[in-house]
């Protein structure tokens, strides 16, 4: 079973139409006040998560609670954001795969910390990948392959989570890598916009990587 996450930041709406339309067996949490997104595409989800301290609508929370939509309804004074705290209810379920729609947006402090819960959870196993229009973000551990044709776009980034990485190699790329070490503080921006250029691009490097797949 996968989950779908929607938050509540910038959202293209035809980009998460069309994941939900192609992802129908999937479960689909509400963080907060995201259910204004959903609405818009007529999409009813399976829980809604949060404080609800920007969804000040109790009647709106009846009317999903009437659908049968389970609420999970939290203090807004904790030690955790909305975010994630839903991605711990998905856990709860044994969801291993969650797409996160929202996650990026005008607040720099909640798109950080999303980012950094991809790592959190990566760890005990769990795949979390953050769409928005242009990005495609996730974490990678050890080894993997990834098609030219199942690229998000023409760009292909990547970042150290452990402040340095050894990259043993990175093949069918345009600019290949062979025993180098990705380093955040003394080359910060030296693994940014790759192209993979054969049908595949290849990688095995230690730790974790922060790979962020984009298009202009």
């Amino acid at each position: 079973m996968n989950a779908i996450i929607v938050t509540g930041g910038e959202i293209d709406i035809s980009l998460l139409e069309n994941y939900i339309a192609e992802n129908k067996e999937d479960i689909i949490i509400s963080v907060d006040a995201a259910i204004t997104k959903l609405e818009k595409i007529n999409v009813i989800p399976h829980i809604m998560v949060g404080d609800f301290d920007t969804l000040s609508d109790g009647e709106k929370l009846k009317k999903y609670e009437n659908l049968n939509v389970e609420i999970v309804k939290h203090d807004p004074i904790k030690d955790f954001s909305d975010s994630e705290l839903a991605v711990d209810r998905a856990v709860k379920d044994d969801i291993k795969n969650i797409a996160v729609f929202g996650a990026l947006g005008k607040r720099f402090d909640h798109a950080f910390a999303n980012i950094l819960i991809l790592q959190k959870y990566k760890k005990i196993g769990v795949d979390i990948t953050i769409y928005d229009k242009y990005n495609k973000i996730y974490v990678k551990s050890n080894h993997f392959i990834l098609e030219r044709e199942k690229l998000l776009g023409k760009y292909i980034s990547f970042f150290s989570l452990e402040g340095k990485n050894f990259m043993e190699k990175l093949e069918g790329v345009k600019y290949p890598i062979e025993n180098k070490i990705i380093d955040n503080i003394a080359t910060p921006s030296l693994y940014i916009s790759n192209e993979i250029k054969d049908d595949k691009l290849e990688a095995a490097f230690s730790g974790d990587l922060l790979v962020v797949e984009s298009r202009d």
